[in-house]
Order: C-alpha cells, then sequence, then structure tokens
C-alpha cells in the first residue's frame, strides 16, 4: 500500500509524502539546501537593478572615461596658439670698451581664418561623437543589466520547476520500492524509477547552478567589488510585453545614437579635410620686439616669419585626411545598413516570441499544472501506475520550462529591440 500523503508546501506548492529511510533524506537534503542557498541572495527589482547598474558598472565608468577623453582631446585641438615671450641681454666687449643690447620680443603664431573655423567645426563634431557614442554603450550596457535579470529569473524559475518534478519523481520512486517488497510490481519498473529518480536529482543540481551563475552574472553587472555575491529579481516576468510593429521599429532608425556617432565622426572628418586641404598656405608669426642700446637708441621692431612652402605642401597630410573622410562615408554607410538589419531581425524575432507567449504559454503552464493535479489524484486512487505518473511529471516539468522559456524569450527579445531603437521601455519598474 501507498504511503499516507504528507503536507503542502506554502512557499513552493511542492506536494510531500511521508517517506521512511532514503526517502525523507531525500527530501531534507532537497528543500533546506535550496533555503540556504537562498539566504545569501540580495532581491532587487529591474528598476533597482538599473539604478545600481547606473552607479556601479565599471563597464559604463570606462564609456563614459572614454567619451570625457575624446571631448578633451578635441577641445584641446581647437584651441589658439600661444604667444611667446623672448627677453635677451647681448654684452659685447672690443679692446676694453664694453657695450650691451637688450632685446623685449612678443611673438604670436597665427591662423588663416578659414582653418581656425574649420578645426572648430572638427573639434564640436568629434564632441558630439563622442556623446552619441556614449549613449549608445549606455544602451547596450542597459539592454545587458535587463537581459541578465530576465535570464536569471528563467533559471530560478526553472530550478523550482526542477524541484517540484523531482518530489513527484521520489514519491514514486519510494513508492516503487515498497510494492516492490510487496510483490506488486516488477523489478523492471522499479529500476526505471530509479533511474529516474537519479536523473531528477541530477537535474536539480544542474538547474541549481544555473541559477547561482545566473544571480553572480547579475551582481557582476550592477554591483560594486569583486561581483562574487548573487542578486536575484525580487518579483516576476508578468504578462504579454507590448507590441511594437516592424514600421515602428523601422522608424526609429534614425534615432539610434551609434548612427549618430557615425554622422558626426563623419562631419569631422570633412571638416578636419577642409584644413588639411588649406595647409598648402603655412600659418604666419608676427613678432613686436623693443630694443635698447648702451649709447641711448632705441625702438620698436615689427616681425613677419613665413615658411616658403618648398619642399613640405601638406600633400601627404591632405590624402591621409581624404582617406579618413572616404572612411567615415563608407562606416556611415554600413553602420546604417547594419542597424537596419539589426532592426528587421529583431522586430521578427519580437514578433515570433511574443506571439508564441500569446498564443501558448498560459495555456501550457495551467494544463501543465491540471495535469500533475489529475495524475497524482488519479495515483492516489490507484487508477494509474507508477510509469505513468512519471511520465506527467516528466510532461509536467517539459511543459513549464516551455512555458517559461516563452515568457523570458519575450521580454528579452523586446528589451533587445528596444536596444535596436535606441530606446528604453516606458515606466520601467
Amino acid at each position: 500500500m501507498k504511503p499516507d500523503a504528507g503536507h503542502r508546501d506554502e512557499e513552493l506548492n511542492i506536494r510531500y509524502i511521508a517517506l521512511p529511510g532514503l526517502g525523507a533524506l531525500f527530501v531534507l537534503l532537497l528543500l533546506p539546501h535550496a533555503a540556504f542557498g537562498q539566504e545569501a541572495v540580495r532581491r532587487v527589482s529591474l528598476a533597482a537593478a538599473l539604478e545600481a547598474f547606473a552607479e556601479n558598472s565599471l563597464a559604463l565608468r570606462i564609456a563614459r572615461s572614454e567619451a570625457a577623453e575624446i571631448a578633451g582631446a578635441a577641445r584641446q585641438s581647437r584651441v589658439w596658439f600661444n604667444p611667446s615671450l623672448s627677453v635677451r641681454r647681448d654684452d659685447l666687449d672690443r679692446n676694453g670698451d664694453e657695450y650691451w643690447e637688450e632685446n623685449l620680443l612678443l611673438s604670436q603664431p597665427l591662423e588663416w581664418p578659414g582653418r581656425t573655423a574649420a578645426r572648430s567645426r572638427a573639434a564640436t563634431h568629434t564632441i558630439e561623437a563622442g556623446t552619441a557614442r556614449f549613449r549608445s554603450d549606455s544602451t547596450r550596457l542597459a539592454f545587458e543589466v535587463r537581459e541578465a535579470w530576465a535570464l536569471a529569473w528563467f533559471a530560478e524559475a526553472a530550478e523550482f520547476t526542477a524541484r517540484r518534478a523531482a518530489s513527484v519523481i521520489q514519491e514514486v520512486a519510494e513508492d516503487a520500492e515498497i510494492r516492490l517488497a510487496e510483490g506488486d510490481i516488477s523489478a523492471y519498473e522499479t529500476r526505471r524509477l530509479r533511474l529516474e529518480r537519479v536523473q531528477a536529482e541530477q537535474d536539480v543540481a544542474e538547474a541549481e547552478l544555473r541559477a547561482r551563475d545566473a544571480r553572480r552574472s547579475l551582481a557582476a553587472l550592477i554591483s560594486p567589488g569583486t561581483g562574487t555575491g548573487e542578486v536575484g529579481p525580487s518579483t516576476g516576468l508578468d504578462g504579454v510585453p507590448p507590441p511594437v510593429t516592424r514600421e515602428e521599429a523601422l522608424d526609429a532608425l534614425l534615432d539610434r545614437p551609434d548612427l549618430e556617432a557615425a554622422a558626426r565622426n563623419l562631419d569631422a572628418a570633412q571638416a578636419e579635410l577642409a584644413v588639411a586641404r588649406s595647409g598648402w598656405m603655412p600659418d604666419p608669426t608676427v613678432s613686436l620686439g623693443y630694443r635698447q642700446q648702451e649709447d641711448g637708441f632705441q625702438g620698436l621692431s615689427l616681425g613677419l616669419d613665413l615658411p616658403l612652402p618648398l619642399f613640405d605642401r601638406g600633400r601627404g597630410t591632405r590624402q591621409a585626411a581624404d582617406a579618413r573622410s572616404a572612411a567615415a562615408a563608407h562606416r556611415l554607410d554600413l553602420r546604417r545598413r547594419l542597424a537596419e538589419n539589426d532592426l528587421l531581425t529583431t522586430s521578427d524575432r519580437y514578433a515570433s516570441s511574443r506571439g508564441r507567449l500569446e498564443a501558448a504559454a498560459d495555456g501550457l503552464l495551467a494544463d501543465a499544472e491540471a495535469l500533475l493535479a489529475s495524475a497524482t489524484a488519479a495515483y492516489r486512487e490507484n487508477e494509474m501506475s507508477l510509469l505513468e505518473l512519471l511520465d506527467a511529471a516528466n510532461a509536467f516539468r517539459s511543459a513549464r520550462l516551455s512555458a517559461l522559456s516563452m515568457r523570458s524569450a519575450a521580454w528579452i527579445d523586446y528589451y533587445d529591440l528596444l536596444r535596436a531603437m535606441g530606446r528604453a521601455p516606458e515606466g520601467e519598474g
């Protein structure tokens, strides 16, 4: 006969049964270990995870520092030349006669107005490109946080599902040992259930490792320090993400920050080309001086220093600038094509995953719960065999994992589409 039914765990909704010997030991090892593992997990909502990411992310700090470096170098490239001040005294001596002369000279390098304006435009566009690139990096990194949060949710839900299925399989396996001793079932059925129990234990162990790895991955993205702790979701992925049509996705093409960065880089390269093309005319240096001699002669002096472009006419510089401008134009065109393909791919993937979620996920979850409940009830009433209950537990696990996978995939694809559109979810939190 089968043992009396045990109690139902209120938190995990897992059915137990009072089991002797190894069965009781299995249950004691199975659930308290999971509860102990959960004590060290810090729970955060998705909004809190993103706030922690903004404060602590090393990758975000690197991207911000790189943007600041680009801005600093660009600002430095457009500053005016510094003047130079020269002070000199010459002491001369001839046949005992002493003579001295003092000179004060102020020199200022100048630049042709068109070249100065082009340098200023190049610097401005370079700063704008760096800012846009930082926004692109921020959008990409924020998606990685959302993805890690959703994957951690799925990993924990998968672990919970594996434990529920394992508890049923354990019940069936222990019941089989009792019925084998009573001669009610064959040795083949018992061996089959023993193997299934071992496999279920392995599935639980693997699911627990995957959940811990997913929580560590989330912690590494949002937590300061070494990132060896575990951070898990405090809420679930509920409902269906909002619909986004392909047309809406493609309309966001021009809003992508990586495209803006590429466009500003092209503008900067064209401005630098204008600077290089004016390089055939050298920059003059004007000077104003004052000279005083021992014999009382003194006065002002004016000077103009103009290099002669006899040997260096800047041809190589113009060639290099022209190549950089052409490369920037090709890079913008390539980036636009890749961005359009990215939007189409992510839009199609999201439409597919969202459609599957709407069509099947809730039904799968409900059918899986109903299947397990009815199979358990039928087994307790001796209307179902051990192997049939085992098949029901495996079908429950497979269906529930499929439904959970659909939900996490749909939300991750939604976040990925928003990343491709250069946007963030509305009302996230």
